[in-house]
């Protein structure tokens, strides 16, 4: 899994308890700056990710079966992007019909 595939990633903030520090995850993304729009979060986290849910944030250390070191990236909800540069049937939505000869 590379960097963007790893924070491309749609990720629902939830609240972290209180036993995230004795709590091994499945995956846990470390150091990244985590922002949650819904919360006004905007900080320096830790994140453990179990079952394909977010279980904790902490700024304590926590460990997982995998971790990726997200040190200077953001880890966010999910973006979309649609921009394109292709305007051809295979990839445009807007293509109607083929130019005369």
């Amino acid at each position: 899994m590379n960097r963007v595939q790893s924070f491309a990633l749609s990720l629902l903030l939830l609240t972290a308890p209180a036993s995230a520090q004795s709590q091994e995850f499945d995956l846990v993304l470390l150091g990244g700056r985590v922002m949650d729009p819904e919360s006004g979060l905007d900080a320096m986290r830790n994140v453990g990710i179990s079952g394909g849910k977010i279980l904790s944030i902490s700024e304590e250390k926590i460990s997982g079966k995998n971790s990726i070191d997200a040190t200077g990236l953001v880890v966010a909800p999910g973006f979309i992007d649609l921009h394109q540069h292709a305007w051809d049937s295979d990839s445009c939505l807007l293509y109607t019909s083929p130019s005369p000869r």
